[in-house]
């Protein structure tokens, strides 16, 4: 004889409640690792966003049937709370010591014997990124008021293809009609590579004394490491149009300032620990 087990059996509910749990923990783990992307910069890598965001998701949804479901829990908070106090109040203006990042000299054109400007990303079509244009037209700016007599570009190499910055260089160059050497530090991949490969190519030229010109939260860690090479540096923040250190006002206008100090702060650290920087 076949029997039907109730519907409000204690079974039932058991099952209804651990789908429910399992559900929520993955729900919890998502939202948890979208926050975390948006603040760390994760989230503008959808190749890497997006296939860790399932296995989030379902590590998630597996550890909320544990006694660790806790650590989730708490996890979400912080994650949510920390992407709210960042993106909707003026938190990283007025509490976030991103100004102690920022260091810009005053310039004596008198003693300078170069304007080193350092770049970064390019893209596909060997075109400067946002951030590495800003840099060089603040120093072709220093060009044009004859602040140094000599130029020098850092060139990153792209590994997948060996694209580099070189023609989109060139043509930016073009705009200052003043004639100036413009020299070039080759397949640099951090500062300290640019660092070391302008010390090569300038000493023995008899220059130490140099303007160093990178985006305003990267000057105190560059100025730091191409004086621990051997130069005298005077630095220079560039005009920055990816992010504003007082005027961050609009939730991206904020993140993108909080990722900019979370990468440098991590990158001093970093720096110290290989010896690259000595204060």
């Amino acid at each position: 004889m076949t029997t039907t087990r109730p519907s409000g059996s204690p079974l039932r509910s058991t099952d209804e409640l651990t789908r429910l749990r399992m559900c929520l923990g993955g729900a919890c783990a998502l939202i948890a690792w979208l926050a975390f992307g948006a603040l760390t910069g994760v989230g503008k890598t959808p190749s890497l966003l997006y296939p860790l965001a399932l296995v989030v998701t379902l590590a998630g949804a597996l550890l909320a049937l544990t006694r660790a479901g806790v650590l989730l829990w708490a996890a979400t908070a912080l994650a949510v709370g920390s992407f709210c106090l960042v993106a909707m109040t003026p938190f990283v203006t007025t509490v976030l010591p991103t100004k102690n990042l920022v260091r810009n000299d005053k310039l004596s054109k008198d003693s300078l014997g170069a304007v080193i400007v350092l770049s970064t990303g390019i893209t596909p079509d060997s075109l400067l990124a946002p951030e590495a244009l800003d840099r060089l037209l603040t120093g072709l700016a220093l060009m044009r008021d004859s602040i140094a007599p000599v130029l020098v570009v850092t060139q990153p190499r792209r590994q997948s293809d060996g694209i580099t910055a070189a023609p989109d260089q060139a043509r930016v160059r073009a705009l200052v009609l003043r004639p100036f050497p413009m020299l070039t530090v080759d397949s640099v991949h951090v500062t300290h590579d640019e660092a070391v490969g302008a010390w090569r190519l300038l000493h023995q030229r008899g220059v130490t004394r140099v303007a160093v010109v990178t985006s305003p939260l990267h000057t105190r860690r560059a100025c730091a490491t191409f004086e621990h090479v051997g130069f005298t540096v005077s630095c220079v923040a560039a005009a920055s149009r990816v992010y504003s250190v007082d005027r961050a006002q609009s939730a991206d206008d904020r993140l993108d300032l909080f990722r900019a100090w979370l990468y440098e702060w991590a990158a001093w650290i970093e720096y110290r620990g290989r010896g690259w920087v000595t204060r």
